[in-house]
């Protein structure tokens, strides 16, 4: 894996269901139908949508970055380490790449990590990157946590109940960001953008692209059939294949067409209305022998950071990294996507 040394910036975003937590450092309050830093109980039957599993979003003050952390917890790990090892994916314009190509990352995604990493240390300089290819199953974030080769993972993973639940089970902090599955298409012949939608496309032959194993891809089965679904391992893929007339459309969460958009004048998000929330959320390890106080530190930083109006709080950090401002503030949802 691909690793740089980086500044870090400041507080972060986050809160949400954990595997087993500390009784020390901050904590969210326990939410509907969960302890504190517990996790739902895996389902007996078919999965059905896990509902308001993330804890309750709070204002804690966080502890002094030369406070002790509990002994053995994943925060003691980290501080006695020196730096914070942050998974990431440089494939995703405005969210985590590398523009100049001069191993120095940037995007929203990076700007998270580097606020967790500040608010652990309480200055800059205390991170580290690798790069995780997004929900691959030898080089994903499940697989690079449960190894022990990354702290977090901060790479527009949707939260779902299949990932905080299923066997392969992460903790997740709560929505740093938000995104809608969109449809994005070439331009029409005027210039503007298509109307069309994703059931509009049934019928047609038309071929859809998604990122492997991503939600998305569940979603095109079911509604236009498994031979319509093309799958690549990194989401910047499907824009190739869609400049090559390999697929007719992409269709994925908002946050990546947007970067995709940016790169390509003649592609554009549909006008149709958006589908299922994509919450976002930063993946930790989920290890039920041992206590992750990660989580819940992230947490009380996302919360701290949604307060900040400085130039590292989360809007200010939106409006810079994403370019333009942001129309709401990431919400806890009353049910996650079931997801895979």
């Amino acid at each position: 894996m691909r690793t740089w040394g980086a500044a870090a910036v400041v507080a972060a975003v986050a809160l949400t269901a954990a595997c087993s937590a500390s009784k020390g450092g901050a904590r969210p309050l326990a939410g509907q139908g969960i302890g504190p830093g517990a996790l739902p109980n895996a389902p007996k039957s078919s999965p059905t949508p896990c509902g308001p599993s993330a804890t309750a979003a709070t204002l804690n003050a966080l502890p002094d970055p030369n406070a002790p952390a509990t002994p053995g917890g994943t925060l003691d790990k980290i501080r006695k380490r020196g730096f914070l090892i942050a998974g990431i994916d440089l494939n995703t314009e405005l969210f985590g790449y590398d523009p100049q190509h001069n191993n120095n990352p940037q995007g929203f995604d990076v700007d998270m990590a580097k606020a967790v990493a500040r608010a652990i240390f309480g200055a800059d300089g205390h991170i580290q990157f690798r790069v995780v290819t997004l929900a691959d199953p030898k080089t994903g974030e499940y697989a690079q946590l449960h190894a022990g080769n990354i702290d977090l993972a901060v790479e527009t993973t949707t939260i779902t109940c299949a990932r905080m639940e299923g066997a392969e089970r992460m903790n997740f902090s709560n929505p740093y960001y938000t995104a809608q599955l969109k449809l994005l298409m070439p331009l029409r012949d005027d210039g503007s953008a298509q109307t069309t939608s994703l059931a509009q496309l049934k019928g047609t032959g038309t071929k859809v692209c998604a990122t492997l194993n991503s939600t998305p891809v569940d979603i095109i089965k079911n509604t236009l059939g498994a031979s319509a679904a093309v799958q690549v391992p990194n989401a910047l893929d499907c824009l190739a294949d869609l400049q090559q007339d390999q697929v007719g459309a992409i269709y994925t969460d908002d946050a990546l067409l947007r970067g995709m958009a940016s790169q390509d004048p003649h592609v554009a998000m549909t006008t149709a209305p958006g589908g299922q929330d994509q919450p976002y959320g930063i993946a930790t390890n989920c290890d039920p022998k041992s206590p992750n106080d990660l989580t819940p530190f992230v947490n009380a930083v996302l919360a701290n950071m949604i307060q900040d109006s400085g130039p590292n709080g989360w809007r200010s950090l939106f409006a810079k990294d994403l370019g333009s401002q942001p129309v709401s503030l990431p919400e806890i949802p009353t049910a996650y996507p079931l997801g895979s």
